[in-house]
């Protein structure tokens, strides 16, 4: 079967999925199928090692200069030229059998490009768009754009030959948008197995000279933007300010960085530190670094997406405190999981006392994280993407 694999990302640098397309792509390859990958670049661009050699992946590449993640509008802009100029690949391509068509917020124009060439496509959402941006505020419902992006948007669900998404809770949300029929298949981490990296191994802690008597570590890794709720932290942070051995560690960029370092120096928080994201091969070394890891997700945003940090902090077998709506089905599944606590969007006062609880019991390891993810989202779950493929190809 030849499959093309249509992304509006790339393996030049890192991006939340990049893992994720990388195993799917090993296992497209592994069952025997030959892939097309189409990818926007800055330049030229890279491949994981694996498969830079590899004879059954043909790579296209369509050059485009990187737009800032929180322009909305020239993002979508930009977004459209992109597939329309990939499109034109896309038809030159005449063995098609079916496309995989990566998360994205112009699904409209491939959908409608694979449809008129009569390619099935297996669309998968991984956020939920213009419904994310509504739900932190940068689009108002009655917004023209809201309107008209979100229309578009659900054509391509109920005009895509499958669509696959990442929770129970997107899929309801893809389901009030006219898409009945939704396959879920919760995404993975970089491996199965829990992560056991001791302190002096771990890249994070030795690379910046943290030591076991600088304090007792909370833990923030990842994004700093908009799917993240930066003043629910400073606002623990403050209640915390008075345990002086309790240390706050913001990892990553995006965004909303210099922000949340602005509103840390108007509180005057001498317990926040920040440090630039690690490399990516080290991603799980900041979750093992932590005696509790935190992920402050804002009302409502449940529904829009998944934190892709879940699964690595559930290897990480770390204590975890999140904060989620608490009806959605994710908040339920997490709540079970022996040393996680799930509290409600923007509740500071309740992230709080859950850290001060792991801080005055100690942190140890959960008992089931690991088995818990191994249930939900093992990396095998790449092979079910392939298997969803191959059905849609039999089924046209």
């Amino acid at each position: 079967m030849n499959i093309c694999l249509w992304s509006g990302a790339s393996f030049e640098e890192w991006y939340s999925s990049y893992h994720l397309m990388h195993r799917l792509i090993r296992e497209m390859i592994n069952a025997g199928h030959n892939v097309s990958l189409v990818q926007v670049q800055k330049s030229d661009g890279r491949l994981p090692d694996d498969l830079k050699d590899e004879p059954r992946l043909k790579v296209y590449n369509v050059i485009q200069k990187p737009v800032a993640k929180s322009n909305f509008v020239f993002r979508y802009i930009k977004g459209y030229q992109y597939y329309s100029k990939s499109g034109k690949i896309i038809k030159s391509l005449s063995d098609i059998d079916i496309i995989f068509l990566q998360s994205n917020n112009n699904a409209y124009i491939p959908v409608k490009i694979a449809n008129k060439l009569h390619i099935p496509v297996v669309y998968n959402v991984q956020d939920i768009f213009p419904i994310d941006a509504m739900v932190i505020g940068k689009l108002s419902k009655a917004n023209p754009a809201f309107i008209v992006a979100r229309s578009l948007q659900s054509k391509a669900y109920k005009k895509a030959t499958r669509v696959v998404t990442i929770s129970e809770d997107l899929k309801k949300t893809i389901q009030n948008e006219g898409r009945e029929d939704v396959d879920v298949i919760y995404n993975w981490s970089y491996q199965n197995e829990a992560y056991d990296i001791p302190d002096d191994k771990n890249h994070f802690l030795t690379s910046n000279n943290i030591q076991r008597n600088d304090g007792f570590r909370v833990v923030y890794a990842g994004n700093v933007g908009q799917m993240m709720d930066a003043e629910m932290l400073v606002q623990t942070a403050k209640k915390l300010g008075s345990y002086k051995d309790i240390v706050f560690y913001v990892i990553g960029e995006g965004s909303g960085l210099n922000r949340l370092k602005a509103r840390t120096e108007e509180l005057g928080l001498k317990n926040v530190r920040f440090y630039g994201r690690q490399p990516m091969e080290y991603a799980q070394d900041n979750y093992c670094a932590a005696d509790v890891n935190i992920n402050p997700v804002p009302k409502g945003v449940i529904y829009t997406c998944m934190p892709s940090k879940t699964a690595t902090c559930l290897l990480s077998e770390k204590p975890t405190v999140v904060s989620m709506d608490l009806d959605s089905d994710m908040s339920k599944r997490l709540g079970c999981v022996d040393q996680w606590s799930v509290v409600a969007p923007g509740d500071s006062d309740a992230m709080a006392e859950e850290i001060l609880k792991v801080y005055k019991n100690g942190s140890r390891k959960s008992d089931n994280a690991a088995k818990f993810l191994s249930e939900l989202g093992p990396v095998e779950n790449a092979k079910l993407y392939v298997k969803i493929l191959e059905e849609a190809v039999r089924g046209n």
